[in-house]
C-alpha cells in the first residue's frame, strides 16, 4: 500500500502545496514563505498544505485546508535557514500542529487521511471559487466534519452491536470504556476504515495491547500473544499470560474479516 498522496503527488501539487514529513519525527516540516505565497497568489486561501508521512501506508497524510491554519502562518513566526531563507517550520504531535516561534496550535486530527477530502477522481476537494462569503468554508469544512464524525460514530455502532454492545475478551458493558478496535488501522488502508468486518469491541485495556501488537487473534478469534515476552516487565508478562490463547466472544452479524486479521498478525503483532 503506497501512500495516497505521494502515488498522485505531480498531479496533486499543481493546486496543493505538499511536503513530506517523517511520522518517527512527529512529522516535522517546513514550508518555504516564497512557495506559499505563489500557491495564495493564484489560489488565495483555496489550496491544501498536505504532509505526506510514511510512504509505504495508504493513509498516513494530512490534507490541511489552509484557511484552517492560516494564522499560524504568519510572517511574524517566519525561521531563518542557514542560508538565509525564510520558511515556517513546525511539527505534528498527537494531531496538534505547532509552528516554531508560535504559542498556539491547532488541532488537525480532521484532515488525517480523511476520504472525505478526496474525490473518485482522487483530486482532493477545494471550496467553490464563486464562494463570496468567507464564513461558507468554515460551514463547508463543518459540515465535512459533521459527515466525517457521523461515519466513525456508524462504524463504532456496527461493531459494537456486532459484539452484543460488550467487549470480546471480558464481557465488560460500559460503553464509555469499549472501543470500536481498527483490525488494519486507520492510517494503513482507506478503503477498510468503515468496514464492520475490520473492527473488534474491546475494552480500553485490550484496545491499547491490540492497537500496539502485543496481542492479536487467530483465525478463530483465540488470543495470540506477542513471543517478546522477556523483553517486558514481570507484571506486564503476567498480564499477557493470563489472556494468551483465550477466545473471544465471536461476532453475531458480520464476520470478521479473516484477510484483514492475517495483516494484522502480519504487520501489527510484535514479532
Amino acid at each position: 500500500m503506497k501512500n495516497l498522496v505521494l502515488k498522485i503527488r505531480p498531479t496533486l501539487e499543481k493546486e496543493h502545496y505538499i511536503r513530506k514529513a517523517d511520522p518517527n519525527s512527529n512529522y516535522w516540516f517546513d514550508f518555504s514563505c516564497i512557495k506559499l505565497r505563489k500557491y495564495q497568489d493564484k489560489f488565495e486561501d483555496r489550496f491544501c498544505l498536505i504532509l505526506a508521512g510514511d510512504q509505504n501506508l495508504e493513509g498516513d497524510f494530512y490534507t490541511i485546508p489552509f484557511s484552517v491554519v492560516a494564522t499560524l502562518f504568519s510572517e511574524k513566526y517566519l525561521s531563518n535557514d542557514k542560508n538565509g531563507k525564510t520558511r515556517w517550520v513546525g511539527s505534528v504531535k498527537g494531531h496538534e500542529l505547532k509552528v516554531n516561534n508560535c504559542i498556539h496550535t491547532k488541532d488537525i486530527s480532521l484532515f488525517y487521511g480523511n476520504p472525505l477530502f478526496i474525490d473518485n477522481n482522487y483530486n482532493l476537494l477545494t471550496p467553490n471559487p464563486n464562494i463570496e462569503d468567507p464564513n461558507e468554508y468554515a460551514i463547508q469544512n463543518r459540515k465535512i466534519e459533521i459527515n466525517a464524525r457521523q461515519k466513525q460514530s456508524l462504524f463504532r455502532k456496527k461493531v459494537l452491536d456486532n459484539f452484543q454492545e460488550k467487549c470480546c475478551l471480558t464481557g465488560i458493558r460500559e460503553s464509555g470504556f469499549l472501543r470500536a478496535s481498527h483490525i488494519i488501522p486507520w492510517s494503513h488502508s482507506i478503503s477498510s476504515r468503515l468496514d464492520p468486518s475490520n473492527g473488534l469491541s474491546l475494552s480500553v485495556t485490550y484496545d491499547h495491547l491490540f492497537d500496539q501488537g502485543y496481542i492479536s487473534f487467530d483465525h478463530s478469534l483465540k488470543v495470540i500473544v506477542t513471543l517478546e515476552l522477556r523483553e517486558f516487565s514481570i507484571p506486564f508478562q503476567e498480564i499477557l499470560s493470563e489472556i494468551n490463547q483465550v477466545q473471544a466472544n465471536l461476532p453475531v452479524l458480520h464476520s470478521v474479516n479473516q484477510d484483514y486479521l492475517d495483516y494484522h498478525r502480519k504487520n501489527i503483532l510484535i514479532k
